[in-house]
Formats: structure tokens, sequence, C-alpha cells
């Protein structure tokens, strides 16, 4: 469907949110907590993308999402933060409500690194407007990159603790998460490297996996990727793909039969089995006897250069 941007808020240097209505005139849809959109829009060169984004704040009369410009990946949010006005449109999917919020819990603990923040404002506005007590954790590197903190302002039932890492104030994730208590959940989005962290001490504190939920918005810094030949075996197709490529969106334009999901290595759909090569594993959702069999062809990567699939 298409959106109109209506209007466009710089949240400090590095993020801007777009405020949009749909074009036609019509209602804006309906959308649970943590929910995202996948956003259609070309560039001035003709270069297509199709980027997912959590929707901010509480459903209204407008869709909101705030993207943080990257330097590295394909380039999307930086056509979208130096190319786009307001009073130009895009495609949006429907909302899809992939990162749920589990109401009625006893104790609910949000924990967002960066701009990992977005799908845990429309959470923390449900659970105020029902008068849950929730915690939330926001850490961010610099002041620059701790955004819609408005967000939280006056709400009667948030404890709301944020934490610059960059100056060396880290907190400590057990204390964070705490020990499980029956009917606790845990809700956390950010890089691929924190939710990692948060996963391996709840499960030390007693968290079973099915109260910890996770959204990632981006795989760990690839900086140290080398160029990739990758050959799939049922399908008897080789492909040479650069630094930076998805493995996944790779195969995708070869037509080679794959199925997927997020692509954010969060849901395992896109999972192949590695017959040769040594995979770097960027994924939030694999177990350990899964990543020895294979690994999410969307964020992971493979060391050594070379890379044979069971595909």
């Amino acid at each position: 469907m298409r959106y109109l941007i209506q209007n466009i808020v710089q949240h400090g240097p590095y993020v801007k949110e777009f405020r949009m209505v749909p074009a036609d005139g019509s209602r804006t849809p309906d959308w649970a907590p943590g929910s995202h959109v996948d956003i259609g829009f070309r560039s001035r060169s003709g270069e297509e993308f199709n980027n997912a984004y959590s929707l901010v704040g509480a459903p209204g009369e407008r869709l909101r999402i705030a993207v943080q410009r990257e330097s590295a990946g394909r380039g999307g949010s930086r056509v979208l933060h130096d190319e786009f006005q307001p009073g130009m449109e895009v495609e949006l999917s429907v909302p899809v409500d992939a990162f749920a919020l589990k109401r009625g819990a006893v104790r609910t603990v949000l924990i967002a690194g960066g701009i990992g923040i977005t799908p845990l404002t429309s959470m923390a506005h449900a659970l105020e407007a029902a008068g849950h007590r929730f915690e939330l954790h926001h850490l961010a590197r610099d002041p620059e990159r701790l955004v819609l903190t408005k967000e939280f302002e006056g709400m009667r039932h948030a404890a709301v603790s944020t934490y610059l890492t960059g100056s060396g104030e880290r907190p400590d994730l057990d204390t964070l998460i705490g020990p499980y208590t029956e009917g606790s959940e845990l809700h956390a989005c950010g890089p691929v490297s924190l939710l990692e962290a948060i996963r391996t001490r709840a499960a030390v504190l007693g968290w079973p996996a099915a109260h910890v939920h996770v959204e990632s918005f981006g795989a760990r810094t690839g900086s140290e990727d080398k160029p990739l030949r990758l050959y799939l075996r049922q399908s008897d197709l080789r492909l040479e793909l650069a630094p930076g490529t998805s493995i996944l969106d790779a195969m995708i334009a070869a037509d080679a039969f794959v199925s997927y999901d997020c692509k954010r290595g969060e849901c395992g759909n896109c999972f192949a089995e590695v017959v040769s090569g040594t995979p770097i594993h960027r994924d939030v959702c694999l177990t350990p006897q899964q990543r020895r069999q294979g690994m999410t062809t969307c964020v992971s990567w493979a060391a050594g250069g070379d890379l044979e699939l069971d595909l």
C-alpha cells in the first residue's frame, strides 16, 4: 500500500523519524505492540530496497518508523536519510506482528541496545495503558544515540534506566535481567552481540527460553569478511559474493529455491545444511547442535572463502 511521508523528525545526528499516512486517505491499519513494516523504495539511481523497520509509539492516525543512518550495509538507510522528503511516497506492507508483547506477565523486563529501542516504545505504551508495571533498560554508545526518550516521559508504571556504554558505563546484565520468577517475560532488541549475551545470562539465571524474546536490528560487523565462493550442491549453482552481501539475497537473485521469513537471523526459516566450509554464525535463533549442522543464510557468512550448502 502506498504511504505519504507527512513529516520527518530529526532525533540527534543519526536518526530520522518518518511519519506516514495512507496516500489514498484511508484509515491507518491497527497494529500490535512490537510490530514492524516492510518499506519498499527506490533510490535516485534506480536501486531498489525493501527494508524492515519497527513501528514507533502507540497505534494512531500515522505510522512512525525511526531510521538510523548506517555507514555499512547496502545503503537503504542512507537513501532514506538523504533522498526522501515530506510529500514523497513509499510502499509499506501491512504491519507484521513478529515480535509480540507477552501480556499479563508478573514481571516484564525490556532491554534495548541503541536503535533497538524502537519496538519497545510500542510495548511500553501498551503496558502503560494497561496499568502494568515494567522495567526498561536502554543501552547506547553515546547521548546522540540515546533516542526516543520522550516516548517514556510521564509514564507512571515505568522504571526507566539508561546507560552510556561508550563512556564505560556498562551495566551488569545479571542485575538487569535478575533471577527468573514464574510468570516473568523478557523482551530485548538490539545488536546480535547484545542479544547473545542476554540469552546466555538469562539461561544461567534460570530463565526458560520460551520467556526470553529477542529481535535483532543487524548482524555483527562483517568488516573481517572476505569474498565468498558459494556452491549450492543440489542446484549445481556457483555464486561469487562480495562482503556485505547477504547469502540469502544472492540465492534469491539467482532464482535458487530457498525458504525464508524474517531475514534477520531470528526465525531459522532460511537454515541450510553446510556440506563444507566454516560458517561465521550471526543469528540469534539456532541451537549449538543446529550450528554444527548448518547456518542461517540471511545474516551469517563463512570463513576461508569457500562454502558449500546442501541446497
